[in-house]
């Protein structure tokens, strides 16, 4: 799946703020339009396949659901098959060619810039999920990607191809566990730079090492869902969706990470300085993976 979605470019809500879209609209609209781009699994093998879990990026407005708890989330898709089978982002076969699930929007000119968003798993321990900055503009998947990520990584020893190409280590080190106290489930957080598709690594902190709670979305994870419980599934209808909040700075050289409980109070987890990329667009990026989000705000850095 593969879209160029252009829309009026949003007023401020007030001074500093550059996008906070309406999700209740149930039409996410963009800054100067949205490229939307994914390539997993179910395209590959069906490239009419759309809808709410299989399309990258589309409001969950389904009120006829029997599970309603992802209502008016953003439903960042399925994004299966990007990293492991048939897996392959590099490829120039375009019938065995995938690429992550991205969105972008924004000016091109936008420079110290945060992105914040709460975020969390809909029903999978395993994938990454990033917020973007400084991204350069695409209108196709083909284009060069050039831009800054901070990454969660859940229990992610798959990699894209490009990654492994580049010398980026699996996520297997971290020791956290998953609700239950027993489980391993290895949670980091990265801070990445891609320049015309090579990846560097330029930070990382593991979430049971950080000196601060880097929240555990994944479908066990203890900051998943409002039960608590160390034997809970996270995946009934009961299990309200709570996730946590992640905020990603570029100001100068300077790129940092803060997570949050509440979206409120927030802590610095990681940060790294780069002077590489100026400016550009904004956004998200996922694979292997079907992350939620809502409470997206993109404002200028303080």
């Amino acid at each position: 799946m593969l879209g160029l979605v252009w829309a009026v470019a949003l007023p401020a809500a007030s001074a500093g703020v550059l996008w906070q879209p309406d999700l209740s609209k149930g039409k996410l609209e963009g800054v100067n339009g949205l490229f939307i781009q994914g390539i997993g699994g179910t395209a590959l093998a069906d490239p009419t396949a759309a809808g709410i879990g299989v399309a990258p990026f589309v409001i969950d407005n389904d009120t006829n659901a029997d599970d309603k708890r992802k209502l008016g989330w953003l439903d960042g898709g399925a994004s299966d098959g990007i990293a492991e089978d048939p897996g392959d982002d590099t490829s120039t076969d375009p019938t065995v060619r995938t690429a992550p699930f991205m969105l972008l929007t924004g000016d091109p000119k936008w420079a110290d810039v945060a992105i914040q968003t709460r975020m969390d798993s809909w029903d999978q321990n395993t994938g990454a999920a990033a917020l973007i900055l400084r991204a350069a503009p695409k209108t196709k998947v083909t284009d060069p990607d050039s831009r800054y990520e901070l990454a969660y990584m859940s229990d992610n020893n798959a990699l894209l191809a490009s990654e492994k190409r580049d010398g980026i280590p699996a996520n297997d080190k971290d020791t956290n566990k998953d609700a239950d106290g027993d489980t391993a489930r290895p949670i980091s957080l990265r801070i990445y730079k891609v320049v015309n598709g090579k990846w560097t690594m330029l930070a990382e902190v593991g979430a049971a090492s950080s000196s601060v709670h880097i929240p555990r979305i994944n479908r066990l994870g203890v900051d998943h869902d409002v039960n608590k419980a160390g034997d809970d599934d996270g995946n009934q209808p009961e299990d309200t969706l709570v996730g946590g909040y992640f905020r990603f700075v570029a100001k100068g050289d300077l790129l940092q990470g803060f997570v949050s409980k509440d979206g409120k109070t927030w802590d610095k987890a990681i940060e790294a300085h780069d002077s590489e990329l100026k400016a550009g667009l904004v956004g998200f990026m996922h694979y292997d993976w079907r992350p939620l989000f809502k409470e997206i705000l993109v404002e200028d850095a303080p």
